[in-house]
């Protein structure tokens, strides 16, 4: 698999542990009260409940099925998962705009080639994962330029 798929991959992990990452299947004309939402959603939730009011009803509905999602998540998933979020909030905001911005061109993709991504990280075997994110975690803010850099690169080559 090459690098750039991979660090797509990695981003695509992140925004989705943010609830960046789910699309709304239709725009909702109610909010999703607090009252509404079950036990399990309300605990997992329950950092932003008294901003939940001022949330779009999209931004509801997208964290409401994230919180089910997380409760869904293996506990060792549930780990990765959290030290994803903390290592998002302690990147350059320019590093987070990179994510947001593969999210955004992920998404644009067609449903097939997204499932086509999708499938190939999910039969990576989990070695090889845990050597990507490691190698990610652990790159320094000039390798993840220089990095960026190669990736533009070899997308221009293959464009031309």
């Amino acid at each position: 698999m090459n690098l750039s798929v991979k660090i797509h991959h990695y981003a695509m992990a992140c925004s989705l542990l943010l609830g960046l990452a789910l699309p709304a299947k239709q725009v909702f004309a109610e909010s999703v009260a607090w009252e509404q939402l079950n036990k399990q959603q309300q605990q997992t939730l329950s950092g932003i409940k008294d901003r939940w009011h001022e949330l779009s009803p999209q931004r509801q509905e997208n964290l409401s099925k994230g919180a089910d999602k997380w409760a869904n998540m293996p506990p060792e998933q549930q780990v990765r998962a959290r030290e994803n979020i903390e290592r998002y909030k302690n990147l350059a905001p320019e590093e987070k705009a990179l994510i947001k911005e593969r999210m955004h061109k992920f998404r644009q993709l067609p449903p097939e080639k997204r499932q086509a991504l999708r499938e190939r990280w999910k039969n990576m075997p989990p070695e090889q994962k845990e050597r990507l994110r490691n190698r990610i975690k652990n790159m320094s803010p000039e390798q993840r330029q220089q990095l960026r850099e190669r990736i533009k690169e070899r997308r221009m080559q293959r464009h031309q």
